[in-house]
C-alpha cells in the first residue's frame, strides 16, 4: 500500500489518486467559528480557544461501547426466551 507524502498514511491503491487530490486540501463551504473569544481571556492560560482538532484515525470508542451495550441487550433477550421456551417443555 503506498504512503501518502503530506499525511503519511497508508492509502490503498484504489483510492490514493482521490486521496491525494484531496489531502491538505480546505472545503470551500467553511463557516466562521460560532464561538466568539472573550476579550479578557483565561487568567494563566497561554492557549487560545479555537475548534478542537479533529484525528481520523483509531477507533472511535463511543461506537463500540454503544454496539456492545446493544449486543448485550440483545443476548439478554435470546437468552430469556430460550430458558422461558425450555420451561415450557
Amino acid at each position: 500500500m503506498p504512503v501518502c507524502p503530506k499525511c503519511e498514511k497508508l492509502i490503498s491503491e484504489s483510492h490514493y489518486e482521490r486521496h491525494l487530490s484531496r489531502c491538505g486540501t480546505t472545503h470551500g463551504d467553511e463557516h466562521e467559528p460560532l464561538h466568539v473569544h472573550s476579550a479578557t481571556g483565561q487568567v494563566g492560560s497561554t492557549e487560545r480557544g479555537g475548534p478542537p482538532t479533529e484525528d481520523h484515525g483509531g477507533i472511535n470508542w463511543r461506537k463500540v461501547g454503544a454496539a456492545f451495550l446493544i449486543f448485550l441487550l440483545i443476548g439478554s433477550v435470546a437468552v430469556f426466551f430460550v430458558l422461558y421456551a425450555l420451561s415450557l417443555l
